[in-house]
């Protein structure tokens, strides 16, 4: 990798790391940003070849045409005998399933007797497949008689003030608040953190009196 787009690559990262999304290396960042050879040497280790994605391919593409799906040994063998890590593998059957290929065999192989890609299977946290920035937030239940923590969540955005909150197991809710707690961590030489508490209240479904 050339530094100019190591350096590149380093500030892309570096604005990943601001907006909240997965946790990032800061040693990785300052390495690419300042070309140190060992950290280039290590990038370039990252990519998986076109030569390993058709390999897998044209493994799911055989499921797909016979309907054969190899157990979870004989699959881990055949990839071992190509020299091809399961983690790469398992990258590649991702991303054929966020193309639209090949979408049945990755289900197949997931499914498998004795498969170790069971985390290919369909009942995947949403958060998984979510590439931006995610926001840690808390929120509170103001409603008369409840005021109490409800979660700390994950989101790609803080609500906004109106808007409406349904848990997975409860009823709608109405945004009525959104203010900020500034936490401070342990570590002496960690700064600290800003996070968003969105004030909640149940949403009356009783009507009106006329």
């Amino acid at each position: 990798m050339e530094s100019a787009t190591a350096r590149i690559l380093a500030e892309v990262l570096r604005l990943q790391r601001w907006a909240g999304g997965a946790p990032l290396d800061a040693a990785r960042i300052f390495g690419l940003l300042h070309g140190f050879e060992s950290v280039l040497r290590e990038q370039k280790q990252e990519g998986i070849s076109e030569t390993t994605q058709e390999a897998v391919e044209d493994l799911l593409h055989e499921i797909e045409s016979n309907g054969q799906v190899p157990d979870g040994l004989a699959l881990k063998d055949r990839l071992n005998r190509q020299g091809i890590d399961e983690v790469v593998a398992e990258r590649v059957m991702q991303l054929c399933r966020l193309q639209g290929r090949f979408v049945e065999a990755v289900d197949k192989v997931a499914a498998a007797q004795g498969s170790t890609f069971a985390t290919l299977k369909r009942n995947r946290p949403p958060e998984e497949d979510w590439f931006g920035p995610l926001h840690f937030m808390e929120l509170f239940d103001s409603t008369e008689g409840a005021k109490k923590k409800l979660h700390a969540v994950f989101g790609p955005s803080v609500p906004r003030v109106g808007e409406t909150v349904t848990p997975e197991r409860g009823s709608p809710m109405e945004v009525v608040a959104v203010d900020y707690a500034i936490v401070c961590r342990e570590e002496s030489n960690q700064n600290p953190i800003l996070i968003p508490n969105v004030i909640l209240e149940a949403i009356d479904d009783e009507p009106g009196e006329g």
